[in-house]
This record gives structure tokens, C-alpha cells and sequence, in this order.
């Protein structure tokens, strides 16, 4: 993916692209010490997430698979210090320039592909796991190590390209339980990008990820924020998280 990036601000430019394109991409902007927080803390909940499979039983938890990837969600705060990054000076200026001057944290979740053995994730968009008519929110993926086409990066469909940018009905996939809501032919624009970089894009911007055909571990996080709490339709029962974390500009939560 190519993208001009800064090392602490979105430029108007994309901005732009994000309108135009439902994206972009900025190289290597995550400090060092927030991406020593992003491996540890991923080490530690798959740990977790182990513990919790021997407890039922099971190699298999909604769409995580036992040695072969790993989707944890909505922990954030059982890692130590991961709550440092989510409600950084980072996360800050991304939504400012994506949903505006208010934002909550909606979702967080590792996306974890195990060595020889990760498998791939269809093409979706994030608003359909919501399923519903939805006031759009961004999501920031991660890369919490070097993304390449071998180790299952996460690709893109622009706009432009799929000609799509409203919420469409997704179609569960009985065998990894995936929901799928494009399936065409379009390959989608690749995130080849170093650790430490951003893929930024709306929740109506279709995506997938590639199967890990190397020998390490491929893991990414992604953090969601919405500009409104989101609720489930009809009622003022909260969808996920919504945790307060700009209001009008001004920082609610740092950590």
C-alpha cells in the first residue's frame, strides 16, 4: 500500500483518501515502548485464551482455533499497561481526523495467526458482525510485527474499487464462522508495512487477511472507535464497549 505518512499527524491528504477511499495507511508511527506493550500483552491473553479452552474443553471459541489463530477480544484491560496505547496521543489524532472531535472505544481485539499453520479471514466489513444501520466508526489495525503477503496481511477494497459504501448483509460461514459480505474477484490492496504501522478504515470499508505461510507468529491488534455509543437497535442495551475517550476535542482518558 503505498501512503505518505507524518510521524504524529494525519495529513489532510489522507484524510481526503479516508472520505475518497474508506482508508490509509501510516508506516511505523507506534512508539517503541507502546509496541513492546502490543507483543507482550498479546503473549499474555493467548495465554488466557489457552486456559479458558482447557476449561471447556475445546480447541474452538467463536472464531478463534487452538494453534492456528487467535481472535481476543474486548481485554484490554486484563493485559498490563495495553490500556497505555488504546487511549494514546496516537488513537487521539486518528480519530480526531477520521470520526471527529467525540470517540469512544467500541471494540478492541487481537488478531493472532500461529506459524505454517494461520488460516485466512473473508471478506467483510467490520459493520457487518454489527449487522445493523449504524452511524460508521473507524477501525486502526495494527501491526504488531513486519506484515508481508506470506504471513496473511490484511488487505483492502477501496471504494472505488468495489463500489460499495453502505452497510451490506453478511453471510455466516458454517466452518470458521466467519461472516462474509463480498465475493467477488477483486484482490484488494495489500498492507506490506513494518511493525509499527497503521492500516486505518471505516467500519463499512470491506477487508480480509491472508493465511501465515512462514514459520513465526503473524499478530496485529485492532482498537474501533465509534462517535457515538453504539446500542442495540431499538433499545439502550450497549453493543460492546463504549468507553468515553474524546469529548469535543478534550481527552476523557489517557490509560
Amino acid at each position: 500500500m503505498s501512503s505518505q505518512t507524518t510521524s504524529s499527524v494525519v495529513t489532510d491528504r489522507l484524510r481526503q483518501q479516508y472520505v475518497d477511499e474508506g482508508y490509509f495507511v501510516l508506516e511505523k508511527v507506534i512508539p517503541e515502548h507502546h509496541l513492546k506493550i502490543l507483543r507482550s500483552s498479546c503473549d499474555h491473553l493467548i495465554d488466557l485464551m489457552h486456559q479458558e479452552m482447557d476449561r471447556q474443553g475445546t480447541d474452538h471459541i467463536h472464531i478463534s482455533h487452538r494453534g492456528k489463530r487467535y481472535h481476543i477480544a474486548k481485554q484490554y484491560e486484563q493485559a498490563p499497561g495495553l490500556a497505555e496505547y488504546v487511549f494514546s496521543d496516537l488513537m487521539a489524532e486518528v480519530c480526531q481526523a477520521t470520526i471527529g472531535e467525540t470517540a469512544y472505544l467500541f471494540y478492541d481485539q487481537y488478531v493472532a495467526k500461529a506459524a505454517e499453520q494461520g488460516i485466512q479471514f473473508s471478506w467483510h466489513q467490520d459493520g457487518g458482525y454489527l449487522g445493523f444501520p449504524h452511524t460508521p466508526y473507524v477501525t486502526v489495525w495494527a501491526a504488531v510485527d513486519d506484515m508481508t503477503l506470506e504471513n496473511g496481511t490484511a488487505r483492502v477494497l477501496p471504494y472505488s474499487t468495489v463500489g460499495i459504501r453502505s452497510l451490506v448483509e453478511h453471510i455466516r460461514d458454517p466452518e470458521t464462522g466467519d461472516k462474509v459480505g463480498y465475493f467477488g474477484s477483486e484482490a484488494g490492496i495489500p498492507a506490506v508495512v513494518p511493525a509499527g504501522s497503521l492500516v486505518v478504515f471505516s467500519s463499512l470499508t470491506f477487508h480480509s487477511s491472508g493465511a501465515n505461510t512462514t514459520d513465526q507468529m503473524r499478530r496485529a491488534y485492532v482498537t474501533q472507535y465509534s462517535p457515538e455509543p453504539i446500542t442495540k437497535p431499538g433499545t439502550q442495551e450497549l453493543m460492546h464497549l463504549g468507553v468515553p475517550f474524546l469529548d469535543r476535542g478534550n481527552r476523557l482518558r489517557s490509560r
